[in-house]
């Protein structure tokens, strides 16, 4: 079975309760510009610098950041493992901020040799853009590239079971796209077109004044979109059968 684009934009109006959810989702990706849209909050927090509200203010957002990584991988898991599952309920927050501290430990492991590389590039390529700077860019997108597929791969992994090593465990997570090669390759390149399509969008709605307030919602949906895309091509990767209660160990 192909993967269809269409499924995945749609897919999120088929739950009774949508609104809300993309609502949540929505103002939890808002919280960390809140103070930047207030005045009277960015004064309170930067002028002068009140380092106790900051630090606040700080592990507010990154709880928030998690709470949505793990919500992410939950509708993933969901829609694999319980035969297109519908969006899961949000008062199950603190669950999806253990999930999204996993992710976020496990991606950021994975990360590391890709941010060291790039790191080095950046030291040694030409300060000023010209032809001497081509190699190195196109290296880096290359390299970003390869990033990408493989995150996926490893994120689609670990989404089945929630541990933090399945973002680690190469062999397995390449287990689940072995035999469906060609499905990957296009499951890889519509996150890249939903991605870069995100960009435009993103550039448009923070030109349009007060229709930038409507971006972290829309950047939830997409985010669901993702969801989908992921769970359209695992729901028949692998015949394995992941049980729920191995997620919360």
């Amino acid at each position: 079975m192909g993967i269809s684009l269409k499924q995945a934009f749609i897919f999120v109006p088929q739950d009774r309760n949508w609104l809300p959810k993309i609502l949540i989702g929505g103002l939890l990706l808002f919280f960390p510009v809140f103070a930047f849209v207030f005045p009277g909050i960015y004064r309170m927090l930067f002028n002068p610098l009140n380092y106790y509200l900051v630090t606040l203010f700080a592990l507010l957002t990154l709880t928030c950041m998690l709470a949505v990584f793990g919500y992410f991988f939950k509708v993933v898991h969901n829609r694999i493992v319980h035969e297109r599952g519908k969006l899961p309920s949000w008062k199950f927050f603190t669950y999806f901020i253990h999930i999204g501290l996993k992710s976020f430990i496990g991606g950021f492991l994975f990360s590391v040799p890709f941010v060291v590389v790039w790191t080095l590039l950046a030291i040694i390529s030409p300060l000023s853009f010209g032809e001497e700077s081509l190699p190195y860019i196109a290296a880096a997108v290359v390299l970003h590239v390869i990033y990408t597929a493989l995150y996926i791969m490893l994120a689609l992994n670990f989404s089945l079971d929630f541990r933090i090593h399945s973002f680690l465990n190469i062999k397995k997570a390449y287990s689940l796209i072995k035999h469906n090669i060609i499905n990957y390759i296009i499951l890889v390149c519509y996150c890249i077109l939903v991605s870069v399509c995100m960009m435009i969008l993103m550039f448009l709605l923070v030109n349009g004044q007060i229709l930038g307030l409507l971006l972290p919602f829309v950047s939830f949906y997409v985010c669901l979109v993702f969801a989908d895309l992921f769970a359209q091509f695992g729901v028949n990767a692998g015949k394995e059968i992941y049980k729920e209660a191995n997620c919360y160990s």
